[in-house]
């Protein structure tokens, strides 16, 4: 039960985090193209990659540790499931260009951002 506690407080804490900055993404040109999507995904893409080169130089800490920041806090963060949704919205609506720079966005981008994730993480080890 500890364990489900503390992916909860975490994902709670990703969430009001994607929330904040989606709103912060939206009072700044973010209504017309969903950047707060790409920016949580691209950077939990970072951070995850960031963290799985600290939780391998640190395997004594503790698994609840990384269930708290990896699944809760970066699993309630990252939006896959809106961005499932906003890629189907711009496809169904016609939009192939948005919905192409969309893919890629958050596609290529995020494995570029959890690639340097680890190489931020390994050089810092």
């Amino acid at each position: 039960m500890e364990k489900v506690l503390f992916v909860a407080l975490g994902g709670g804490i990703g969430a009001a985090c994607r929330y904040l900055l989606t709103q912060f993404s939206n009072a700044h040109g973010g209504t017309i193209f969903p950047y707060g999507t790409v920016l949580a995904n691209v950077i939990g893409s970072f951070l995850i990659g960031l963290l799985f080169v600290f939780f391998e130089a640190h395997s004594n800490l503790s698994p609840v540790c990384k269930l708290l920041l990896v699944t809760g806090v970066l699993g309630g963060f990252t939006t896959f499931s809106t961005y499932n949704m906003e890629l189907l919205t711009f496809a169904r609506s016609g939009e192939f260009t948005s919905a192409l720079l969309y893919l890629t966005l958050n596609v290529v981008g995020g494995f570029i951002a959890c690639w340097l994730g680890v190489t931020v993480g390994n050089s810092a080890m």
